[in-house]
């Protein structure tokens, strides 16, 4: 009896050796609350499977009992599409065998059968085939003369010998749906997926495989490191290095996230490991000593005591001998610098800048080198000048932040109008793109090089940005009254007034521009309050014009 379906039939004779196959799955929320109920099966014997996708919606796990009672996790997705309410996923099973596929393509008519995974008995219903339609030019989609019960959804579909033909959709109109089996092969993880496919995938929150090639993985890898966090991106590293034991690529990448989690003995391990299976020995001895460099730079404590300048030095000095690349030698430079060597940086800079080996990074970094040696301005800015020679004219908007540079060192060096060439010039590079703080900034260099129009329309347009930023009212006040233009310098620094009552030098160019007008009773008024925010100037106005 336990044999018999709703419908008074007996199950078929090879329902017991599908049932291996078929499991009950349960998912589950972030709290470890049940979400779902039903019913999935496997389509290989490496723990490849099938079910679902809406049961996995918004579940942070899952777990599948099959008819032994075995219980396992879901170990990670590898591909969802919630058009046709699919989900493929990997269970670490020790034991498992997957449905077998048809080879024949069923026709209208057929007979077709589901089963829903029990522990007790076999549960199935029965319909047949009616209306077969494409999905494209290889897969099908059917309908059946009957609809299947909601618990269906999800299960295989079998032919009458037995054979796997598709899964179970939702039924509509009384009539029933099933999806070709070969859909399956559409189901991946990709390293670039389409909208649809990322918004289906993000929507479960259990832990993604990776694509089916090794150079897609690579750069799925690139994107995750970017993305996830470390314990998410490390599984998908370790599962990299369990399919590809003999890469060198996965143990290098894992040793960031190691370190990250302070794991220092095993980084150390994955980059020995690295450099024993790279072909190329300099390169990764680079590779290496960069990846050791920024832990040592950035992540300073706790130390660890494997790893140090010296250590960095030498190995670059390895990848030296074996190949003098000019990037090696430039690395070599950086970590003197970060050691605070800066005459050995600079050696290493200027023998390169000697050379046919010199380039504009090569020139830039002397000079942010030379800046904190404490060179001369004027060297700091010859340096500048080689750099940004070598790059031509007009010069691109990848080297915008160099010409920023330059005109920030020529504005400290007192050459105000070739810093204003710079701003001037930076400003075209980003095509006016600029912010209040930028225009305030180019408005102090003209005013230094007596450019006063220009400084004034700078500080406008800074205002129009910035409206209630007080300093921009307080540099306009003070350069109407250099101008000698009272009227818009009292306005000005009322204005500022009114945005903050605490900037004592706008009270000392108020009182002192409306002396100048004649209105000695407000100048005075405002002058002494000037002195009690702690001008130091506004006595000496007082005893000039007031005594």
């Amino acid at each position: 009896m336990s044999m018999i379906t709703a419908y008074g039939q007996i199950a078929p004779k090879w329902s017991k050796k599908v049932q291996k196959s078929i499991f009950s799955v349960t998912t589950y929320d972030s709290e470890g609350n049940e979400l779902h109920k039903g019913t999935g099966f496997f389509i290989g014997s490496d723990g490849d499977a099938i079910s679902d996708y809406h049961l996995f919606e918004n579940a942070s796990s899952a777990r599948l009992s099959d008819q032994s009672g075995n219980s396992n996790a879901v170990a990670y997705i590898t591909g969802a599409n919630d058009t046709y309410g699919i989900i493929r996923f990997h269970v670490d099973a020790k034991k498992n065998s997957g449905l077998q596929k048809s080879i024949t393509v069923p026709r209208s008519g057929d007979e077709v059968y589901s089963i829903v995974s029990s522990s007790a008995n076999t549960i199935f219903q029965v319909s047949t085939i009616g209306d077969v339609t494409s999905i494209n030019d290889s897969l099908k989609y059917y309908s059946t003369t009957s609809a299947f019960e909601d618990k269906y959804v999800g299960c295989p579909a079998f032919n009458s010998n037995g054979d796997l033909i598709g899964i179970v959709q939702p039924s509509s109109g009384g009539k029933g749906y099933i999806l070709d089996i070969n859909f399956v092969n559409t189901l991946h993880v990709s390293a670039i997926s389409n909208k649809s496919t990322s918004l289906a995938l993000n929507k479960v929150k259990i832990p993604k495989g990776l694509p089916d090639s090794m150079e897609e993985s690579l750069v799925y890898l690139y994107f995750k490191s970017r993305s996830a966090g470390n314990d998410e991106y490390v599984q998908l590293l370790n599962m990299f290095i369990e399919r590809y034991p003999n890469n060198p690529e996965g143990y290098l990448r894992r040793a960031t996230p190691m370190i990250d989690m302070m794991k220092f003995d095993a980084a150390d391990t994955d980059l020995n490991t690295y450099m024993k299976l790279s072909k190329e020995r300099d390169v990764a001895l680079y590779n290496a000593a960069q990846t050791i460099y920024s832990k040592l730079r950035y992540q300073p404590e706790p130390a660890y005591d494997k790893w140090n300048y010296d250590k960095v030095i030498s190995m670059l000095d390895e990848a030296i001998s074996i190949s003098p690349k000019t990037e090696y030698k430039m690395e070599k430079a950086l970590v003197y610098t970060g050691m605070k060597e800066y005459d050995k940086a600079m050696s290493i800079y200027e023998a390169i800048n000697n050379s046919a080996e010199r380039s504009p990074d090569s020139y830039i970094a002397a000079s942010l080198t030379s800046e904190l040696r404490g060179d001369s301005l004027d060297y700091q800015i010859q340096l500048m000048d080689s750099a940004l020679a070598m790059v031509g004219d007009p010069l691109p908007a990848e080297v915008a932040e160099y010409v920023l540079r330059r005109g920030r060192l020529n504005n400290e060096a007192g050459k105000y109008r070739a810093a204003v060439r710079d701003y001037n010039e930076f400003y075209r590079m980003k095509e006016g793109n600029m912010s209040a703080n930028f225009y305030y900034d180019r408005s102090l260099i003209e005013t230094n090089a007596r450019m006063y129009q220009q400084a004034l329309d700078d500080l406008d347009k800074a205002i129009e940005l910035s409206p209630s930023e007080p300093v921009y009212y307080l540099e306009k006040s003070a350069l109407h009254l250099r101008v000698n233009q009272l009227d818009e310098c009292i306005s000005m620094a009322e204005k500022c007034i009114s945005l903050s009552d605490q900037y004592a030098d706008a009270y000392r160019i108020l009182g002192y521009a409306q002396i100048q007008k004649g209105d000695k009773t407000n100048g005075l008024k405002n002058l002494t309050r000037a002195k009690e925010l702690g001008d130091t100037l506004s006595q000496d106005i007082i005893d000039k014009f007031l005594k």
